[in-house]
């Protein structure tokens, strides 16, 4: 081997160790966010979180929010110092509870805020039971317990709808644009 793919091979290996350090804990983190706290150009982050996907040591997950769409890369339990041998729907659930409780969610008083972090969780578990639910089944079968401060079930839709693809396991809305589907680990 040349020195000088040497030399290329151990600064990419450097770099990969400098990106996957930044995963020292359970946070999701871009590709931007990676590059600004590493001062690496966001082109190689973006590379070298591509190939850490590839290779088994992140994980990676697609978010839309209206026409926005990101990436967000996160460390598989076992590299935050998670047990490996975790039941991996305790995991979900525990990854659920802390997602639900960090989601931004509109509401003028902390109690409103709550009722609608209620909403999304129920929304979410209602999901995980049945396996399979069109945007009528929510209004039908959460609305009614979970209101969140909303006098009808579109308002409460319009709130929920966006919120939910951003839990885990949560699969939709499908190519009707209203079946949602749980996928279990």
């Amino acid at each position: 081997m040349s020195k000088e793919r040497e030399r290329q091979e151990n600064h990419r290996a450097v770099a990969d160790a400098v990106v996957l350090a930044t995963f020292d804990d359970a946070a999701p983190r871009t590709a931007t966010e990676v590059a600004a706290e590493t001062d690496v150009s966001f082109e190689v982050v973006d590379e070298i979180l591509d190939g850490l996907v590839e290779g088994g040591d992140l994980h990676a997950k697609e978010l839309t929010d209206g026409d926005a769409t990101l990436t967000a890369y996160f460390a598989p339990a076992s590299l935050h110092g998670t047990p490996a041998n975790v039941d991996p729907e305790t995991a979900r659930e525990e990854a659920v509870d802390e997602a639900v409780a960090e989601m931004d969610v509109p509401g003028v008083s902390e109690m409103m805020i709550d009722w609608r972090r209620d909403a999304v969780r129920a929304a979410w578990d209602h999901l995980a039971e049945e396996g399979t639910v069109t945007d009528r089944e929510f209004k039908m079968e959460v609305f009614p317990k979970y209101r969140a401060g909303y006098d009808d079930a579109e308002a409460w839709w319009s709130f929920l709808r966006p919120r939910l693809p951003r839990l885990p396991g949560v699969t939709g809305p499908g190519e009707d644009g209203s079946t949602w589907e749980y996928v279990s680990a």
